[in-house]
């Protein structure tokens, strides 16, 4: 189960996905509001609970889990509050703590559009070139302007650091070395306090890794899952 960053929706795993072979069902979830329609979840903690019910309504047993950015803070927020529903976990350039440039939401309060023009976009990848630009931005729901500041919003509020100790979940971390959003050294803090993990850091890519190396994040999600469960 895939899930997506913030102001973003499923394309995002596009590519990622095509490269993904093997027995099993990959599900790119759009969490409630993305694309579009009303936005309802104003916390990690509530999408991971919509999540949730995602899971429980379908009779998924215990899924493996991959979180991208806002998405692995729902991840986390899933693997402490529901271990007991949850597989292995997948952290995609992301942290403990989502701590959010005052400058970007200030921007997107006021000129929500030029925001994502000007920051997020070229915030988001190693080395921005048009063809890039256009993917980040089909992979976004802007459609639906208000849905990036409730995202940033609550991707600011979000703390799980002193509990990562608490995760039992086998968990494969994955970031891009060159990351501005979700900093390499929030991976490094994550591989440190969380006990069954392991972490990779990519070269030549920022913080849109599925978008960037959609075919070493399928061998590397594929490997991890293949793997022994414990």
């Amino acid at each position: 189960m895939f899930i997506l960053e913030a102001g973003g929706n499923s394309l995002l795993w596009k590519r990622t996905l095509s490269f993904l072979s093997g027995e099993g069902t990959a599900i790119a979830v759009n969490l409630p509001g993305h694309p579009s329609g009303e936005v309802t979840c104003k916390s990690a903690a509530d999408y991971s609970e919509a999540v949730h019910s995602f899971i429980a309504e379908r009779g998924i047993r215990k899924p493996a889990v991959c979180g991208h950015s806002m998405g692995g803070a729902i991840a986390l927020t899933l693997a402490l509050d529901h271990p007991e529903d949850l597989g292995s976990l997948i952290l995609m350039d992301t942290g403990a703590k989502l701590g959010v440039n005052p400058e970007l939401v200030e921007g997107l309060r006021d000129q929500p559009l030029r925001a994502i023009e000007k920051m997020i976009t070229p915030w988001s990848f190693h080395s921005l070139s048009l063809d890039a630009a256009r993917e980040g931005r089909t992979a976004l729901s802007i459609s639906n302007l208000p849905v990036f500041l409730n995202d940033y919003l609550a991707c600011d509020g979000f703390d799980v650091r002193a509990r990562l100790p608490q995760i039992a979940a086998r968990t494969l971390i994955i970031c891009g070395e060159s990351d501005r959003m979700t900093f390499p050294r929030w991976s490094h803090f994550m591989r440190a306090n969380i006990l069954a993990s392991s972490a990779f850091f990519i070269r030549d890519a920022g913080h849109m890794v599925p978008l960037e190396k959609p075919q070493l994040c399928a061998q590397l999600i594929q490997s991890f899952l293949s793997g022994p469960s414990r």
